[in-house]
């Protein structure tokens, strides 16, 4: 079986990165992209990436370090979602309503075809999924 997203340039610091992320270290995060130049959208061999990671498991702060030093905000992780997708997916609200205030299209779709709204409403958070319909109407994405 061939791994799609393995990466031959992964580092012990894209790891660090990826851990920073996960212990809620944003100085640590901001330390490893300014002083390693690491990538936070880069993907490991799973798919996954340290922005990614954050709006998956609501690392406000550690997403809000990543976006000032710029991130593709429509990058999709190795299972097709955007980081949209997984704030929605997650329950995270906050995550969501950074994100849309990045710009970040409400109506991109994943690999099965589904939007951010699909995402908050399958998993029944319904203050993902009223955050996003506000933000739909509000902004005429129809």
């Amino acid at each position: 079986i061939v791994n799609l997203w393995s990466n031959q340039d992964w580092s012990k610091g894209d790891e660090k990165l990826l851990q920073a992320v996960e212990q809620d270290e944003p100085e640590k995060v901001a330390a490893l992209i300014l002083k390693k130049g690491l990538c936070p959208s880069k993907l490991d061999t799973e798919g996954k990436s340290a922005f990614h990671l954050c709006a998956s498991r609501g690392r406000m702060d550690c997403l809000e370090v990543i976006l000032a030093h710029g991130v593709d905000i429509n990058l999709m992780d190795g299972m097709g979602f955007n980081a949209l997708h997984l704030a929605a997916k997650n329950g995270q609200p906050e995550c969501l309503k950074r994100l849309l205030q990045e710009r970040i299209p409400v109506d991109s779709t994943d690999s099965f075809g589904r939007t951010s709204l699909h995402h908050a409403g399958t998993v029944c958070f319904s203050f993902s999924l009223l955050l996003v319909c506000h933000y739909v109407l509000n902004n005429a994405f129809f």
